[in-house]
């Protein structure tokens, strides 16, 4: 039995597949398997791009035709560093002089997995970090190509002020290499109450909630899953504080009213 059964962790294996969340993945596996280069997952705080960021990865890692690696922090000083981890991150372990010289290395890499039949994936989460001249290389990286098919798929997951970088002026080449972009939404409110259903099964515990306390988390949490999960995780743990077998709409007052959480839009960040 898990003893956290409302986690915020992003753990692939919780990832409750909204009918949004399956169009999301359709849409990203589309671009990776028919070698588009350039996928997106765009959202607010606490929407769940690390969750399906990482379910995706789990995914192709587990394919023998595909080379898939995840950087969770994409933060490098320079266009330089960040050419030169990236091949690190492939096991190309010895560093060249110049980006020039680190570029061809990796492109050299990638036309050797093409030719042996493997797809290289690249997820970069938290793209909001990425600097100006993070997002150039990737643009050129997105040269790398056969007559046809990208030798390189890249899939970025950023908050919303990634989208609006990307439609500044300068991006512009960038932007229109996006392939499949996603923008994700919160929770409709059943969609919210099959998400936790699905926690309940997966921890193997009775559904503890009151009609109630949902509509009470979901008005609080706005639909967004970050926030809904630490509002049912304290909850839940207060409820079993107190010795109750049901989480009722006063459980959820009090877990925020009480000062366990703060505003939703600080919860989530």
């Amino acid at each position: 039995m898990i003893d956290t059964p409302f986690s915020i962790s992003p753990d692939p294996n919780a990832l409750y597949l909204t009918p949004a969340i399956r169009s999301a993945l359709h849409r990203t596996k589309y671009t990776i398997d028919h070698r588009q280069g350039l996928a997106a997952l765009l959202g607010d705080v606490g929407l769940g791009k690390s969750t399906i960021l990482r379910y995706l990865h789990a995914h192709y890692s587990a394919r023998e035709d595909t080379v898939s690696r995840l950087v969770p922090n994409p933060q490098w000083p320079s266009r330089y560093a960040m050419a030169k981890a990236l091949c690190q991150e492939f096991g190309l372990l010895e560093p060249k002089r110049s980006l020039v010289a680190q570029q061809q290395a990796f492109e050299r890499f990638l036309t050797e997995q093409f030719k042996a039949g493997k797809n290289v994936v690249l997820f970069l989460d938290e793209a909001q970090s990425l600097a100006a001249d993070h997002l150039e290389l990737i643009r050129t990286m997105l040269n790398f190509e056969t007559d046809k098919e990208k030798l390189l798929q890249l899939v970025l997951a950023g908050q919303l002020d990634l989208r609006d970088r990307l439609l500044l002026p300068k991006h512009k080449a960038l932007f229109s290499r996006i392939f499949a972009p996603t923008l994700l939404n919160p929770l409709l409110y059943d969609e919210m109450v099959g998400m936790l259903k699905a926690r309940c099964d997966l921890a193997e515990i009775a559904f503890p909630f009151a009609e109630e306390a949902l509509h009470k988390i979901h008005d609080f949490a706005g639909g967004i899953p970050r926030a809904v999960l630490k509002t049912c995780e304290l909850s839940y743990s207060l409820m079993k504080e107190l010795g109750l077998a049901i989480l009722d709409g006063g459980i959820v007052t009090a877990v925020i009213q009480e000062g366990r959480l703060v505003e939703p839009a600080e919860a989530v960040a």
